[in-house]
This record gives structure tokens, sequence and C-alpha cells, in this order.
């Protein structure tokens, strides 16, 4: 989405907002519906007309533009499987990465990190031929993504993060108000399990949209760990409490 594009996308939103169609702009506008469609269908818009319903608004130009950045910065940017890979590749380009797109400077980073400058400006380079970045002069650069960067479903990333974490974050005990955990074993038909497979995948995007969309603006936000899991459970209940009686028998006492 170009810059134009957002800009218009955040006008459409402030008539959205005020209830205003397109025929009620056009009228205020003095001109056509059809040259409004056409204004919002991405064609050539002049700043003068684009001033003009700003004002038929009631918004100035420079508020209008502050809403298109916010809508941009809002946008999640998915990284490409080659960008995860090479990410991965280098678990401390990856970690500069992260650093670097949630705004940290490069001299905090080097600081607080104890990283050498020359290391730093490897890991500048790599990210500039990555396109996360646009490497300027004196050590200045430019990001040319958000900072919601997201990564794919099953990805590199979300590989390397779930073998890394997951462990850690299941020995949790999910008994705080702002946890929940239930293992349930079940027999079901083919069509219960596509249904409840697909549900608890919407459960999962639900979690991740409500993230993007609206919660992770917000000063009272946190950080939350969701596992979604579902699949045949290869062993019966004799197993589990075998298993476990074995375990408890092998402590030394």
């Amino acid at each position: 989405m170009t810059d134009a594009d957002r800009i218009l996308a955040a006008l459409r939103q402030v008539l959205r907002e005020q209830g205003l169609t397109y025929a009620e702009l056009a009228r205020r506008l003095h001109v056509s519906e059809v040259t409004v469609k056409r204004m919002f269908s991405g064609r050539r818009i002049s700043l003068e007309r684009l001033q003009r319903a700003c004002d038929a608004v009631g918004i100035s130009l420079f508020d209008l533009g502050r809403r298109a950045r916010a809508q941009s910065e809002a946008e999640p940017y998915r990284l490409t499987i080659a960008q995860e890979r090479r990410l991965v590749a280098d678990v401390e380009l990856f970690y500069f990465f992260w650093m670097i797109v949630h705004r940290h400077g490069l001299a905090s980073i080097c600081r607080r990190y104890r990283v050498p400058l020359e290391r730093a400006r490897q890991w500048l380079g790599e990210l500039d031929r990555m396109g996360i970045i646009e490497l300027r002069t004196g050590d200045r650069f430019a990001l040319k993504v958000p900072s919601n960067v997201v990564w794919n479903e099953d990805g590199p990333i979300e590989r390397l993060i779930v073998a890394r974490s997951l462990p850690v974050f299941m020995q949790r005990r999910f008994r705080r108000e702002d946890e929940y955990f239930r293992f349930v074993v079940a027999k079901l038909t083919p069509e219960s399990i596509a249904a409840f497979r697909a549900r608890m995948r919407e459960v999962a995007e639900q979690i991740f949209q409500q993230s993007v969309d609206i919660d992770a603006m917000r000063s009272d936000s946190r950080t939350i760990g969701a596992v979604v899991a579902f699949g045949p459970a290869d062993f019966s209940l004799r197993d589990v409490v075998v298993s476990a009686s074995e375990r408890l028998a092998a402590r030394p006492r």
C-alpha cells in the first residue's frame, strides 16, 4: 500500500465514523458522486482537492496524515520464508533485528549488550540486504517495516521459538486469574475432529488479531503465551498411570 493509498484509506475511515456517503461528500465538494468514487479508487487526486475533502469532513490535512501513519504502523509486516531462514541461521542477528525493529537505537544496543560497533555494522548491512532497513551515512538507517512484524505459521522462526520456549512455558502451574489450562482426551468422529480443529484455529487467529488490531497499542497490555494444540493421543490411560508409577518408584527414598 502506497502513502497515497493510506491517506485515502484514512479519509474513508473518517467518512465511516461520521456516517457520510460518497454522495454526501460529493455534495459538499460540489462535484459528482462519480468524481468522488474515482478519487477513492486510487486514481490521481490533487493536493487541493484532498484539502477540500478534509475541510468538508472537518479534519485537518495534518491530522489525516497522522491517522494514515498510525494505520500504517498498525499494519503487520509478514516476513518472507527466505528472511526467516536467514534470521534463524544467526540467532544474534535475529535478536539484533528484533531490537532494531522495536526502535532501540544502535548506540544503546551496543552499550547494553556489549556488542562491538563493527559487528553491529555487519548486522545492519545484512538487514539492509534483506530489505528490513535502508542504510544511510554515518551508521544511520531507516526502517522499511513497521514495528509489528509477524512471521509465518509453522515457519522457521515459529519452529525455533516453539522449540526453545514451549518447554519453559509449559512448566507454569496455570492457576492464576490470567491463565488457563485443561488437557482433555476424548473419542471423536472425523466430523467432530474437523469441526473442533477449525474452531481452535479460529481461536488462535482471534487472539493474534486482537493483539495486532487493538490490544498491543494499549498501555495496560501484557505479553501472553497461548498454546492451541489438537491431535491424536496415541496412548492409553493405563500407559500414563503405569509410567507415572514407575517414575515414583524410581525416586530415591
